[in-house]
Order: structure tokens, then sequence, then C-alpha cells
């Protein structure tokens, strides 16, 4: 597919497969699936469909983070239980994790396909 000025996404999404917990609000949090990564978000499947607009706290281990990545996000699309979630708390330590992951990824993704 051409990338056209309105469908070039701003940052590349990497197939992944990582545990995650959201915390929506005051309920209980949330056990799913990432499953796509980005420099400025997830995608993912949770147990229950959370609104979009929603801000939740999002609990993800990155192999390149040292700590539990805990950040805030909004909810971009909601279509059953599939979720885009953008960031929107890194501290440039987590976006400089989450780069590096993605950048991983890439390197892992890119060499897989030239095997095929």
């Amino acid at each position: 597919m051409t990338q056209t000025p309105a469908n070039r996404r701003r940052f590349p999404r990497y197939r992944t497969d990582l545990p995650l917990s959201v915390r929506n609000h005051q309920e209980p949090e949330l056990s799913g699936r990432c499953l796509v990564i980005a420099e400025g978000g997830i995608g993912g499947i949770l147990p229950e469909a959370i609104p979009v607009g929603r801000v939740v706290q999002l609990r993800l281990a990155l192999p390149t983070h040292p700590t539990l990545l805990e950040v805030l996000a909004v909810v971009r699309y909601q279509l059953d239980l599939h979720h885009g979630l953008e960031f929107v708390s890194l501290t440039e330590g987590e976006q400089l994790s989450v780069r590096q992951f993605c950048n991983e990824l890439a390197d892992e993704q890119s060499t897989r396909g030239a095997g095929e």
C-alpha cells in the first residue's frame, strides 16, 4: 500500500506479545496482552471493552526498561476487545526504553523477513 499523508502513521508498529495490565479508574485491574507496540503507544487485547477517550494506567514489562513500565494512556480506538492506547505520560527514560525496544523488534523482524 502506498503511504499517503492521509494514511501515514506517526510511528511504525511492531508485533510483539507481552503481558499487559490496565487500570480503568476505580475498576479492578484488567490483564491482557500487548500485541503491537510503537513509540507512541500500544495495541492489545483486554478482557473487557474500555471506551474511547478514557485515560487508563498501563503496566507493561519491557525488556529494555529496568523496572515495570507504569504510564498513563488514552484509549484511541476500541473494537470488541481490541484496544489502541496512546501513551500520554512517558518520561525521557521511558521514551528511550520504548524506542530501544521498537528498534530491537524492527531488527528482529527485518532479519526474520529476509530469511524467509
